[in-house]
């Protein structure tokens, strides 16, 4: 099972293409170099320049993880083999080429991706990388340059085993309506890559894959308001509209989608006029339980905010993460200014969305992201208003959370 959710690091600063709204709590062959990193002996300590920071996190097993540091100097990456509580350096001090790793998925102890900012231009690339070493060493198999000066842009990767994943790309050019974007595939490590979707008229938001054949993903229209969710069932060579945009209210857009299964998968969205000021006001949430054919209600935009603003956590939607047929979170987060407010919580459901409860991560005021090895295992990253980060676990399925030993200690 993959459960994923975007992590956005707090990279230098460049000129971003422009994208759709989103709420304000919410953040032919290519030609590769695959050059991997000097390998280097993990150390038994990490002591990070002051202001270092958590830029991604991927727990494997119950005691198995990593997490990606990023200070002035660059990028390292961080192993755990005691569920958190120590800490070894993996590879060399700071990864040659890397300003910092925005997002990391491993399969096993020894293979994985990552989409990282690279340390060369005005305008870094982003770029896929690989390992197979467990991180010790990193082949470089994609970069997004594109043509018109900004900064590529690579973002939501999804990885079902070692070899297959998926990546959103902004390869440009941009205007005042939109960037260009595609979906690139790869079936084999990395190595190659393909445009598994490209939009006309739209711009692409997220996808996500249950495993090698099905997978969604949404896209904003560029010309008129609207979105749509669209599905595959043989890993993005063929797409098909799921929720069509006339079926959504006309200021309803998506915010996040969660497929633990091939069959089970949520759409969370938002109405983006509530979003003016500080916060969003209407969300609503979907399911199906046939792959995306056919789609149930939950909550609308106009139901009674009560489903969600549960007063005892606080805070606004930043997605969903379903870890079954029944068993979800949606982690919430503090918008700009850190208003409004309220500890760093999750809203669970145990029936599919249709009732959530507050499950409270951190006693800080913070927002939360949360990744899942499986249904039981997952770690929470929480975020304060002044962009100090610490890590948690659970390892109930998110009922319950401890706070991990932050990595330099």
């Amino acid at each position: 099972m993959v459960i994923v959710i975007a992590v956005t690091g707090c990279a230098p600063t460049v000129t971003p293409p422009p994208t759709p709204s989103v709420p304000p709590n919410v953040s032919a062959s290519d030609t590769l170099s695959a050059s991997p990193t000097a390998a280097a002996t993990p150390s038994p300590g990490i002591t990070p320049a002051p202001g270092a920071s958590i830029s991604a996190y991927e727990p494997l097993t119950e005691v198995v993880g990593w997490v990606g540091l990023r200070d002035d100097t660059g990028a390292s990456l961080a192993k755990t083999t005691d569920g958190g509580q120590t800490w070894q350096r993996i590879g060399p001090a700071r990864i040659p080429g890397i300003r910092s790793l925005e997002e990391l998925r491993f399969s096993d102890e020894r293979r994985g991706f990552a989409i990282a900012l690279a340390a060369r231009g005005t305008f870094p690339p982003s770029v896929v990388l690989t390992t197979d070493d467990g991180g010790q060493s990193w082949a470089e198999r994609l970069s997004i340059e594109p043509p018109d000066g900004r900064a590529g842009v690579v973002g939501d990767l999804v990885a079902v085993d070692d070899r297959h994943a998926w990546v959103v790309t902004t390869p440009g050019p941009c205007d005042p309506a939109g960037c260009v974007t595609e979906l690139r595939a790869t079936a084999d490590a990395g190595g190659t890559w393909s445009t598994a979707y490209r939009p006309n008229g739209a711009v692409l938001v997220t996808a996500t894959f249950a495993d090698v054949s099905r997978g969604w993903l949404t896209e904003s229209f560029v010309v008129r308001r609207g979105a749509d969710l669209l599905l595959t069932p043989d890993g993005g060579r063929s797409w098909q509209t799921s929720i069509d945009a006339d079926r959504l209210a006309p200021p309803e857009d998506f915010l996040a989608i969660s497929g633990p299964t091939p069959r089970d998968v949520w759409a969370l969205s938002f109405d983006a006029v509530s979003c003016i000021g500080r916060a969003c006001g209407r969300y609503a949430l979907r399911s199906s339980h046939d792959g995306g054919l056919t789609w149930s209600t939950l909550h609308t935009l106009d139901e009674d905010a009560g489903w969600w603003a549960n007063t005892d956590c606080g805070g606004l939607p930043g997605g969903a993460t379903f870890l079954d047929a029944t068993h979800g979170l949606i982690p919430l987060g503090q918008g700009p200014g850190g208003s409004p407010g309220g500890p760093g919580s999750v809203l669970f459901t145990e029936d599919g969305g249709q009732t959530f409860k507050c499950v409270r991560v951190t006693a800080d005021k913070t927002s939360i992201t949360v990744r899942f090895a499986n249904a039981r295992i997952g770690w929470a990253l929480a975020t304060a208003v002044d962009l100090k980060r610490s890590l948690y676990r659970t390892i109930d399925g998110g009922l319950s959370w401890q706070v991990l030993s932050p990595p330099g200690r």
